[in-house]
């Protein structure tokens, strides 16, 4: 008889997800290593849902955004407006939230 509760499975899937041969990598967060799943807005053409120059045109400064899915075992959810190092950058936390055992991080850097 299986005893596994859903929340085993959940975890189980998340092994999977952020196997890195899989779609993990492993990244800088805070000082500290660990297999993240990182979306670059510049590297997304489909992030935003609009054309690339319709934002350049709209905005002074280009917001470069990226999305960090990081376990919830791993990190902790950072406080909106607070400063995290990814990979030596500094990005400000624009969302941050925690579902199913997945931390997902919307974070920016102005660019000129």
């Amino acid at each position: 008889m299986n005893n596994k509760t859903f929340k085993d499975f959940v975890n189980e899937d998340l092994n999977v997800f952020f196997n890195l041969d899989e779609f993990g990598e492993e990244h800088e967060l805070d000082g500290e290593v660990l297999t993240l799943i990182v979306v670059d807005s510049k590297n997304d053409d489909n992030f935003t849902g609009y054309p690339r120059e319709q934002l350049y045109a709209s905005q002074e400064v280009y917001k470069h955004q990226k999305i960090i899915y990081v376990k919830a075992a791993d990190y902790f959810v950072p406080k909106v407006d607070s400063i995290i190092n990814l990979d030596g950058e500094e990005l400000y936390v624009d969302e941050a939230e925690e579902n199913m055992g997945i931390i997902r991080i919307l974070a920016s850097s102005h660019e000129s």
